[in-house]
C-alpha cells in the first residue's frame, strides 16, 4: 500500500456486519456498553463524518428487538508503536566464512521505514554485543535512516536474543504499570525481529522468559519474527533454543514467523517492507474509526442478549470490533 493512498484501503468482499453479542466479548452487563465502528464508502476510503443519527442498535430481550439508543459517536485512535531489534552478531551479520547480511538488512530496513506511515512512532535495537539503541522512540525519516546507518556487525560476539526481548517487555511493563484500570494502553506494541538460528549471546533462564511472554501477550503485542539460518561454521551445539524461544513467543501472541536459510538472506529486502504494509493497514485502521456508546434498551438487564448494529447511510460499508483492533 502506497502512503500516497491515505486514509484509504481496500476491503473486498465485505458487507454490513452485524454484531452479535456472543462474539464482542468486550461487552458486560452494563446499562451503557462501547464498541468500536471503521466505516468505509465504495471506493474503500475512510468515512469521518458518521453521527449517533446514522447509527440504529437493537438488542434482542425476551424474542423481541428492542430498540436502544447509540449515546455518542467520536473519532477513536488507538495507534501502533514499532520497535525492531536486529542481530548484528557473528551469526546475524558477521561470520568467518565470507556471510554477511549486513547490506541486505540495511537495506530492507530502510525500504521498511519509509512505507511505514510517517506518524508510527518506531525503535531500533541491535542486539550484540548488548541490546542497544540505534534509534530511540521517533517519527523522524532522516533520524531513522541515520541509525540504520549506524548498524554494524559484532564479529566477536553474539547477539543477545532473549535478553533483547526480555528488557522490551521489561520497558512496556514499565510504561503500562502506571495507567489506572480504567486506562487503557495508550497504543498497540508491534515487535519486528530479525535474528539468527545460531547461538543466543546471553543466558536463557526460563523464569524470565515465561514473563517475558506473558507481559508480550497481555499487551496485544503485535510480534513478528524473521529467523536466518547462520552459516555453518557458527552453528552452536545447542542450536535451536533461539528458534524455541521465537516459536513459543509467535505462538502465544499469535504473531508471524518468517524462516529464511542464510542464502536465501536477500528475501529481507522484500520481506520487511511487505510486513510494514501490513502495519500501515492496520495503523490506519485503529486511527480513523470511531468509539460508539449505547445505551440498551429501557428494562435490559443481566448480560445483553444478541444485539444488532446498523448504520443507515447509503453506500457506507463497516466493521465492528469489541476492543478497537482489527486484522
Amino acid at each position: 500500500m502506497s502512503w500516497q493512498l491515505k486514509k484509504r484501503w481496500r476491503f473486498l468482499g465485505l458487507a454490513c456486519v452485524l454484531a452479535l453479542a456472543a462474539g464482542v466479548a468486550a461487552l458486560h452487563a452494563q446499562n451503557k456498553q462501547t464498541l468500536y465502528l471503521l466505516a468505509f464508502d465504495k471506493k474503500g476510503f475512510a468515512v469521518t463524518d458518521i453521527k449517533a443519527a446514522e447509527l440504529q442498535f437493537v438488542e434482542k430481550i425476551q424474542e423481541k428487538e428492542t430498540p436502544g439508543t447509540v449515546v455518542s459517536v467520536e473519532p477513536y485512535k488507538w495507534p501502533l508503536k514499532v520497535t525492531v531489534l536486529v542481530d548484528n552478531g557473528v551469526g546475524g551479520v558477521g561470520g568467518t566464512d565470507g556471510f554477511d547480511n549486513l547490506t541486505q538488512y540495511r537495506s530492507g530496513l530502510k525500504a521498511f521505514f519509509k512505507t511505514l506511515p510517517p506518524d508510527v512512532e518506531v525503535t531500533l535495537i541491535a542486539t550484540a554485543p548488548n541490546p542497544r539503541y540505534l534509534v530511540r522512540p521517533s517519527t523522524d525519516e532522516v533520524q531513522i535512516l541515520k541509525g540504520v546507518d549506524l548498524l554494524s556487525p559484532e564479529n566477536e560476539a553474539y547477539g543477545r536474543f532473549t535478553e533483547a526481548l526480555e528488557e522490551y517487555a521489561a520497558r512496556l511493563d514499565a510504561e503500562f504499570k502506571r495507567l489506572t484500570t480504567e486506562e487503557r494502553q495508550p497504543y498497540i506494541p508491534v515487535l519486528v525481529v530479525i535474528g539468527t538460528t545460531g547461538q543466543d549471546g546471553g543466558r536463557i533462564e526460563p523464569t524470565r522468559v515465561t514473563k517475558m511472554i506473558e507481559s508480550l501477550r497481555n499487551y496485544g503485542t503485535w510480534t513478528n519474527f524473521i529467523m536466518v539460518s547462520a552459516p555453518a561454521s557458527t552453528q552452536p551445539e545447542n542450536e535451536g533454543g533461539t528458534v524455541l524461544i521465537a516459536k513459543a513467543v509467535q505462538e502465544t501472541t499469535g504473531g508471524s514467523y518468517f524462516p529464511l536459510a542464510g542464502s536465501s538472506a536477500t528475501r529481507v529486502t522484500t520481506l520487511l517492507p511487505e510486513l510494514a504494509q501490513k502495519i500501515a493497514a492496520r495503523h490506519l485502521k485503529q486511527t480513523l474509526q470511531y468509539r460508539v456508546t449505547l445505551e440498551r434498551p429501557e428494562g435490559a438487564t443481566g448480560p445483553m442478549g444478541p444485539f444488532g448494529i446498523k448504520l443507515t447511510r447509503e453506500g457506507v460499508s463497516y466493521l465492528i470490533s469489541a476492543n478497537g483492533t482489527y486484522p
